[in-house]
């Protein structure tokens, strides 16, 4: 068994690089091949490290241009683990058959696309979301309202660099046994955090609405009401959290027109 300081080759430059790139893994996507090359191109600083030749970083190339998808922060793990295994590949240290870095990567696809779901979109961005609100609510300085969104935006951005960094240190350190790192048990504390925060910034959104609702008029009151059951039935129904906010929003703009 290799100690964590043998396997781990990558300098801290390297390291930076691929974090840099990982943000762009999203702007060639498309539906034929998702974000395959995005990834590709997160990768390509590697490719040139590692391969000797132009025969193999053009095989390298192909090869991460294939059909690819995931979260676009955990597929930081996936870019640490290949980066890992396209460098024991060429080293002659590891996989010795390119076929099974691609099946390696195409069985990460599912798993890592669900706790970045369950993770991000279903946690972290709608706290942020309500924590910002809750700024926007109660504080009526201008000034102190602009800090507050950059406190929001802090707040968001925090755990999304944390994950993709700590997905590529721990995916290349992990290598085939990343799978291992992509578990939602893992994120539990960060979770249980932004669950809390959303509570609390929830409880006082919908005792800011009452209390603006009752001193205006009472028809705002039956307004939100009216919104909130309806966002609360459509999340019975399993609709995306989207969903009932723009049903919501839709009500309140055609109310406030009436």
């Amino acid at each position: 068994m290799k100690s964590f300081k043998n396997i781990f080759k990558l300098g801290t430059l390297d390291v930076l690089n691929l974090l840099w790139r990982s943000f762009f893994i999203q702007s060639v996507w498309n539906f034929k091949s998702m974000v395959s090359i995005g990834f590709c191109f997160a990768l390509s600083s590697i490719g040139r490290k590692v391969c000797k030749n132009r025969e193999d970083y053009v095989a390298f190339v192909k090869r991460h241009l294939a059909f690819f998808n995931a979260h676009p922060y955990f597929a930081s793990y996936a870019i640490g683990a290949i980066a890992r295994l396209e460098q024991e590949l060429h080293e002659k240290d590891g996989p010795t058959d390119p076929t099974t870095i691609e099946k390696f990567k195409n069985a990460l696809i599912s798993p890592l696309g669900a706790i970045g779901d369950r993770c991000c979109w279903a946690v972290i961005r709608p706290a942020s979301l309500i924590f910002g609100l809750v700024g926007l609510a109660y504080i009526e300085n201008q000034n102190l309202k602009i800090l507050y969104l950059f406190l929001t935006f802090v707040l968001y951005n925090i755990p999304h660099i944390y994950i993709r960094l700590k997905g590529i240190i721990d995916g290349y350190s992990s290598g085939f046994e990343i799978y291992k790192k992509i578990k939602i048990e893992n994120f539990e504390k960060l979770l249980n955090f932004f669950k809390i925060l959303a509570i609390i910034g929830l409880g006082m959104l919908i005792s800011w609405d009452i209390r603006e609702a009752l001193t205006h008029h009472w028809l705002m009151f039956l307004l939100f009401i009216a919104t909130l059951i309806s966002s609360f039935w459509m999340r019975l129904k399993k609709q995306m959290f989207y969903t009932p906010v723009m049903v919501s929003l839709v009500l309140a703009i055609v109310c406030g027109v009436i």
